[in-house]
């Protein structure tokens, strides 16, 4: 197989801005009412909040009056006020209140991003709508499993880089020991890329939703594992990366137990991964014939619509 082009040249992908994605921000559980998180996201920075009835807020983070950062504010009433003058911006991103007394301009405002909570994680899309769901694992639904979901870390490489491990079979047999194959074919959509394979021994279910985010239902010796990956793109080159992992939730005293056994399988995945993702200076350019899936996924995030953030 020729090499690719290449996939985006790094002033292009400036000028072109960032994939329109769902990108996970925090763990769920450290958005605490009352309190605001700040995040780098998208070469700018957003806040991240709850609203009186406990929603979880993204809105970019610097005050339009002189630009300083809301997440050193507060939250008052569900809605963020800015440490600096106490200009107040509404779940919408309006200015409510300026106690000067002075008339609110109509530029006083902040970008809201659609946003959701899922398997455990804060999620954001780059876009003033989403142009797809928030991404799922497959064969699961969120009251069904038992789950937790951690922060990884950051490092130097764009999210999607990581999310390629989806479909790099080779890596899953070389780099982990896995007793991995390779699926007759990958189905790939707008917005998803899926496959399913299937042996006497064990099943997996894989889906990438976006470019960033890669899910997946194993099955082995009868019992189902449920584990989602995703970054967020901090900045062109530079992510931050979260997981989560679960079991079916029977209620019974069992589920503690497999629970802390498939989170050890994955935090040896991720401990496997990490000294080559942490490290690598990612140039797809000489690829073989077993990287055909890979192939195929490069061009996915070539074609995959891009925006700028709305603060940019």
């Amino acid at each position: 197989m020729s090499a690719p082009q290449t996939l985006i040249k790094p002033q292009e992908e400036t000028a072109e801005g960032f994939h329109q994605s769902w990108f996970p921000l925090a763990v769920a559980s450290e958005i605490v009412p009352g309190q605001v998180v700040g995040r780098d996201f998208l070469g700018t920075r957003v806040i991240l909040y709850r609203d009186v009835d406990g929603r979880a807020l993204v809105q970019s983070a610097f005050c339009p009056h002189l630009g300083a950062d809301l997440s050193v504010g507060q939250v008052v009433d569900g809605q963020i006020r800015c440490a600096y003058h106490h200009w107040r911006f509404d779940c919408a991103g309006r200015c409510v209140d300026i106690p000067a007394g002075d008339k609110i301009p109509p530029g006083a405002r902040i970008a809201t991003y659609p946003s959701a909570e899922a398997w455990g994680l804060v999620w954001a899309f780059n876009g003033e709508r989403p142009l797809f769901p928030v991404p799922g694992i497959p064969g699961a639904t969120e009251h069904e499993i038992c789950h937790e979901a951690r922060f990884r870390g950051t490092r130097a490489v764009d999210p999607w880089v990581a999310v390629s491990n989806g479909v790099d079979f080779q890596h899953l047999r070389t780099l982990h020991g896995l007793s991995a194959v390779d699926p007759d074919a990958v189905t790939v959509t707008e917005h998803h890329m899926e496959y399913r394979i299937e042996t006497p021994s064990f099943v997996q279910h894989g889906l990438i939703t976006g470019v960033n985010t890669f899910s997946q239902h194993l099955i082995f010796g009868g019992e189902d594992l449920f584990m989602l990956f995703s970054g967020a793109p901090m900045a062109h080159g530079q992510s931050m990366g979260f997981y989560a992992y679960g079991v079916p939730a029977t209620g019974a005293a069992e589920d503690t137990a497999k629970l802390e056994n498939l989170r050890g399988f994955v935090q040896r995945l991720i401990a496997e991964d990490a000294p080559v993702l942490d490290t690598i200076r990612f140039r797809p350019r000489v690829l073989v014939a077993s990287d055909r899936h890979l192939a195929r996924f490069f061009k996915f995030v070539r074609e995959f619509p891009r925006a700028q953030p709305p603060d940019a």
